[in-house]
C-alpha cells in the first residue's frame, strides 16, 4: 500500500491509531488526559516521598537501638537535666504563688498620704489611716511611672456612725479600693465567693461575723458579703468593710445626703496609695523621687528588713530560672558533641545512603529525628523522676512548713502537666539543635569522601 493509500485510509478509520499510555486506560481515540496524566505522577511522586521519610524513621530507631550503652547514657544525662529543669519549674511557679500570698500579706513598702496626715505605724502598712485630707487620683499615672515603683494600690477611707450598719451608729471604716490594682486586701482573704470580686459586692474585716453571701445594707443600700479577711491585728483592717470604687460612686450620693459635703466624698479624691517597690529598688530611693514629684505629701516607709525579704527571694527566684536555661544550653552542647563522634563513625553508613539516592535533606533529618526521639524520650522520663521528687518534697518540706503555718500553694495539675509538656518539647527541641551543626557539616561532604573516609 502506498503512502497515499495509508492516508486514505487513516483519514476513513478516523486518524491514526492512539496507544494507551502506562497506568492510563485508552478511551476510543480521544489523547489521553494531560491533568490525569499529572496527577498520576504526583501520586507516585508522594509514595516514593512517603516510603522514604518511612524507611529513614526505621533507620532513626534501629540506630538509637544498635548502641544501646551510649543511648542509655544519653537518655540519663538528658533526664537529669529535664528532671531537674522539670522539677525547678513547678517548685518556682510554687514558691511565686505562695509569695503572693505569704509576702503580700507582709503589706506594701511605702504608703504616700496626703501632708499633715497623722499616721499610726503598725509592722505591716495594709492600709492608710481615715482623714479629711485627701490625695487627687490623678497623680497615680506619674507615681506608677517612677523609676522603681513595681504596682500602687490607691485606697480611700470614710470613717462614718451614720452608715446604718450594725447598730445602727456603729462607727464603720468602709474602705473604697481598686481590685485590679490592690496590694493589701485580697492577699488576706481567708474565705471567698466562688466567683470574681464585683460591683456591689463587700469584703468584711476579720472580726465581722457576716456570712458569706449574705446582705448587708450600707447608707441602705444592699451588698453582699463576697469574702472575709483573715486577722491582721491592724484596727482598721479588722474592722473595716471593703469596697470597689466603682461601688462607692453608686453610694456617692447617698452618703453626701446623709453625712454633708465632705472631702473624701468628692469624685477623683484618695486617703493614700500604697506602694510596692521593683526588684533592687530602695526606699530612699524611690521615697526621694515621690517627694521630688509631688511635694505636697508624705511617705511612709514600712519594715526595711521584709522589704529586703521580698527583693531578695524575686532576684534568687530570677537567677534559679536562668540556671535552667544555662542547665539546658549545656544539654545541647552535649548532644552536639555525642552526635558529633555517632556521625563520625557512620560515614560510610550515611555514604551510602546518599550514593543510592538519598538527598542532604533527607540525611539531616534523619540525623536530627534520631537526636530528637533520643531526647523526648530523656525529657520523659526526667519528668517522670522529677514527679516522685516532688512527692519527696511534699512529705518533707511542704509538710513542715504547713505544720508551722506557713502556706505552701502548688500548682494545680493543668498546670504541671503543661510545664512537663514543655519540658519534653524543648528536650526534644535541645537535641535537634544539638545535632543540627555536625548532621549539617556531614550532609555537604561527596558519597565517595563519606564512604572511603575509616570513620
Amino acid at each position: 500500500m502506498g503512502g497515499a493509500d495509508a492516508a486514505a485510509a487513516m483519514e476513513r478509520a478516523g486518524g491514526p491509531p492512539h496507544l494507551p499510555f502506562p497506568g492510563i486506560p485508552a478511551q476510543g481515540n480521544a489523547m489521553p488526559d494531560v491533568d490525569l496524566l499529572m496527577k498520576s505522577h504526583e501520586t507516585a511522586t508522594k509514595t516514593d516521598q512517603v516510603g522514604i521519610r518511612f524507611l529513614l524513621g526505621s533507620l532513626a530507631l534501629q540506630n538509637l537501638g544498635r548502641r544501646k550503652a551510649r543511648t542509655v547514657l544519653l537518655l540519663a544525662a538528658v533526664a537529669i537535666c529535664s528532671g531537674a529543669v522539670f522539677t525547678g519549674a513547678v517548685l518556682l511557679r510554687s514558691i511565686e504563688s505562695s509569695m503572693l500570698v505569704g509576702f503580700t500579706r507582709l503589706g506594701a513598702d511605702m504608703l504616700v498620704v496626703p501632708q499633715g496626715t497623722l499616721t499610726n505605724l503598725t509592722a505591716a502598712l495594709l492600709t492608710a489611716e481615715p482623714t479629711d485630707l485627701t490625695l487627687e487620683d490623678n497623680m497615680l499615672g506619674r507615681l506608677a511611672a517612677l523609676k522603681g515603683v513595681r504596682r500602687i494600690g490607691p485606697q480611700l477611707i470614710f470613717r462614718t456612725d451614720a452608715s446604718g450598719y450594725g447598730h445602727g451608729d456603729e462607727p464603720v471604716d468602709l474602705i473604697a479600693f481598686d481590685p485590679a490594682r490592690d496590694i493589701t486586701v485580697q492577699p488576706w482573704l481567708d474565705s471567698r465567693l466562688d466567683r470574681p470580686m464585683r460591683e456591689g459586692d463587700v469584703i468584711i474585716g476579720g472580726r465581722r461575723e457576716e456570712p458569706l453571701g449574705s446582705e448587708v445594707l450600707i447608707f441602705g443600700k444592699p451588698l453582699i458579703v463576697y469574702g472575709k479577711l483573715g486577722k491582721s491585728a491592724v484596727g482598721t483592717h479588722e474592722r473595716g468593710l471593703f469596697i470597689a470604687f466603682s461601688t462607692l460612686n453608686d453610694l456617692r450620693e447617698i452618703m453626701v445626703n446623709i453625712c454633708g459635703k465632705k472631702a473624701p466624698l468628692e469624685p477623683h479624691k484618695l486617703s493614700g496609695v500604697l506602694v510596692e517597690l521593683a526588684p533592687g529598688a530602695t526606699t530612699q530611693q524611690v521615697r526621694f523621687a515621690i517627694l521630688a514629684n509631688f511635694p505636697d505629701v508624705k511617705v511612709i516607709a514600712g519594715e526595711s528588713m521584709l522589704t529586703s525579704i521580698r527583693q531578695s527571694l524575686t532576684i534568687l527566684l530570677d537567677g534559679v530560672l536562668a540556671l535552667m536555661l544555662v542547665m539546658f544550653l549545656s544539654t545541647a552542647l552535649m548532644v552536639g558533641v555525642l552526635f558529633s563522634v555517632i556521625i563520625t563513625e557512620r560515614r560510610r553508613e550515611l555514604g551510602l545512603l546518599k550514593a543510592i539516592g538519598a538527598r542532604s535533606g533527607q540525611i539531616i533529618g534523619m540525623l536530627l529525628t534520631e537526636a530528637a526521639l533520643a531526647t523526648a524520650a530523656g525529657g520523659l522520663i526526667g519528668c517522670a523522676l522529677g514527679l516522685l521528687l516532688l512527692r519527696g518534697f511534699e512529705h518533707s518540706l511542704v509538710y513542715y512548713l504547713a505544720s508551722v503555718g506557713v502556706p505552701f500553694v502548688w500548682l494545680n495539675t493543668g498546670a504541671v502537666m503543661l510545664i512537663a509538656f514543655s519540658c519534653v518539647l524543648l528536650a526534644s527541641a535541645t537535641g535537634a539543635a544539638g545535632a543540627f551543626y555536625p548532621a549539617w557539616r556531614t550532609s555537604r561532604e561527596q558519597p565517595y569522601d563519606l564512604i572511603r573516609s575509616e570513620g
